[in-house]
């Protein structure tokens, strides 16, 4: 049985600033970092504790998927705090945090090639 979604691609124009802006502006963690062919890597970054892996990489023939929406959504405890936190590190937001329809809280950022994430919580 599938347990887990295991990694998610990323696309990305530079694997280094993908990896400095998860890791510094986000505060994930840097799980491997591998040669993958001439120029390309193996990158795999998480929040701590996370099942799931961002993957940042973009096969050829793919850069038009650079700078989309993700459809990924990332969920944190305080969704304020959290905000203030990010933005004080350099993260652009499409819209801060506001109360939905459906009852929760939710905000959307960019990561540094313009990708849009969702972000949830209370």
């Amino acid at each position: 049985m599938i347990t887990h979604v295991g990694n998610v691609s990323i696309y990305v124009r530079d694997q280094q600033q993908a990896v400095e802006f998860y890791r510094d502006k986000l505060g994930f963690k840097v799980l491997r970092d591998e040669p993958m062919g001439p120029n390309a890597r193996w990158i795999e970054v998480a929040p701590q504790g996370a099942k799931t892996h961002l993957v940042p990489f973009t096969p050829p023939g793919q850069e038009s998927r650079i700078g989309a929406f993700s459809g990924i959504v990332f969920a944190c405890d305080n969704i304020v705090q959290t905000c203030k936190e990010l933005a004080e590190r350099g993260v652009e937001f499409k819209q801060l945090a506001e109360k939905q329809p459906w009852g929760g809280m939710m905000a959307q950022f960019y990561d540094a090639d313009h990708n849009t994430f969702v972000l949830v919580g209370s």
